[in-house]
């Protein structure tokens, strides 16, 4: 029986492809790498939010969000937001620690940390598949650049098992906690 061999993709869907994927990984990557190191706690004004109150936002779908709303004060005392908002829903009373980017609020813990840890790490699995197709506009596996694409499976398979490993734990942490 005679062996099919498929067409190898063109030029332009190669690059097309790997224009999505550098898209996905700006996308991704835009809101979980600037958000890693305040909920880490390295970065920011640090302080505590108590919860008096909800935000409630609409969706035009007809979808409700509802996100923690309080007051803002930070460990120095020097800084106060009656208005502050924070992610998720929390009870009411309830002391939050958090810390103060100039565009929002992040609950600083391992759980929230490993969370966008993982999101980070697919970003960076978008991102190795992405540019080389991008820059190449041809596949990569046609026997020319064999040690190249030993180094790409490598990274991208490093960045997927990161990304798998931190999304687990966070969830974990995030039981136990």
């Amino acid at each position: 029986m005679a062996k099919r061999y498929r067409t190898p993709p063109s030029s332009a869907a190669v690059r097309f492809g790997g224009a999505a994927m550098l898209l996905m990984a700006v996308l991704i990557g835009s809101f979980c790498v600037p958000a890693l190191p305040y909920a880490s706690g390295l970065a920011g004004t640090h302080g505590t939010l108590t919860v008096d109150g909800y935000k409630y936002s609409y969706s035009s779908r007809g979808g409700t969000t509802r996100s923690s709303q309080g007051t803002f004060r930070s460990d120095d005392g020097r800084t106060t937001d009656p208005k502050a908002v924070v992610e998720p829903d929390y009870s009411l009373g309830r002391r939050v620690t958090v810390t103060r980017a100039p565009w929002t609020y992040y609950v600083v813990g391992p759980a929230y940390f490993l969370g966008w840890l993982a999101g980070a790490c697919f970003a960076a699995c978008f991102l190795v598949f992405g540019v080389p197709a991008l820059v190449f506009g041809a596949r990569w596996n046609n026997g020319t650049r064999a040690g190249a694409v030993r180094v790409q499976v490598r990274i991208a398979v490093g960045a997927f098992y990161g990304a798998v490993g931190a999304g687990v734990l966070a969830v974990g942490v995030g039981v136990v906690t």
